[in-house]
């Protein structure tokens, strides 16, 4: 029964000093009376009714978490990205590329940190860094670096030529079977086929007729019917 009290009154303590303690809202920052704020009940922090909605189930919510709740995360994306995808189109026509440092902040959209105009070692190839997987996970590489002229050279990394491993045979090879393989075949003689042979024949046999004839003697045409009936052997119409 005591317990029962006791807890009792530290409930009745905690909503008068709500009734009476004023709070911030946790977005927008201004001060109302402790019974006017609402808590979400997912990031549970305390809001005024104009940070505050209700979801579909009528459970308080806020606008932030109202916010991620409806649109989804975006990946991170690191702002040598762009040199990346740069690089990747230049690698379809050239092999070489030379870039001042004012050309790559203009592909970056960004600036580039201090270290990489006064130490050389910055733009060193190495795996692990987010400037240098940038050109290294394309196929480049750092070729030269000049500080005093602000330039850099890229080129573009060969593909390793990987080694293949022979396989070794289980079995001996006998001296027959390569005096086999070594054999050299006999090509079968290949044919003419008959309608190559007919098409010959006959453009022969045209070409022959075509010299007897007479009408196409020393290539001259015979006469047509409308020049016959036009000219005459012996006269011509004046």
């Amino acid at each position: 029964m005591l317990i029962f009290l006791s807890s009792f009154k530290r409930r009745a303590v905690k909503a008068i000093m709500r009734l009476v303690i004023e709070e911030a809202c946790s977005l927008c920052g201004v001060t109302y009376p402790g019974f006017s704020l609402h808590r979400c009940f997912r990031c549970g922090k305390l809001y005024c009714n104009n940070c505050i909605l209700y979801d579909e189930e009528g459970k308080p919510i806020c606008l932030k978490c109202a916010k991620r709740r409806v649109s989804p995360t975006t990946a991170w994306r690191s702002k040598y990205a762009y040199l990346r995808e740069y690089l990747a189109r230049r690698a379809k026509y050239s092999s070489y590329a030379r870039l001042s440092f004012k050309k790559i902040e203009e592909i970056m959209s960004d600036r580039l940190p201090p270290s990489a105009f006064n130490n050389p070692r910055w733009w060193s190839n190495t795996r692990g860094q987010s400037h240098s997987d940038a050109w290294l996970s394309v196929g480049w590489r750092v070729e030269k670096v000049e500080l005093d002229k602000k330039e850099v050279v890229f080129k573009k990394a060969l593909p390793t030529q990987m080694k293949r491993r022979k396989r070794k045979r289980q079995k001996p090879v006998s001296p027959a079977f390569k005096a086999l393989a070594l054999k050299p075949k006999k090509r079968k003689r290949q044919l003419p086929s008959k309608s190559k042979i007919a098409k010959a024949k006959a453009r022969i046999e045209n070409i022959r007729r075509r010299s007897t004839d007479q009408r196409y003697f020393r290539r001259f045409k015979p006469k047509g019917a409308y020049e016959k009936r036009l000219y005459k052997p012996d006269r011509r119409p004046e």
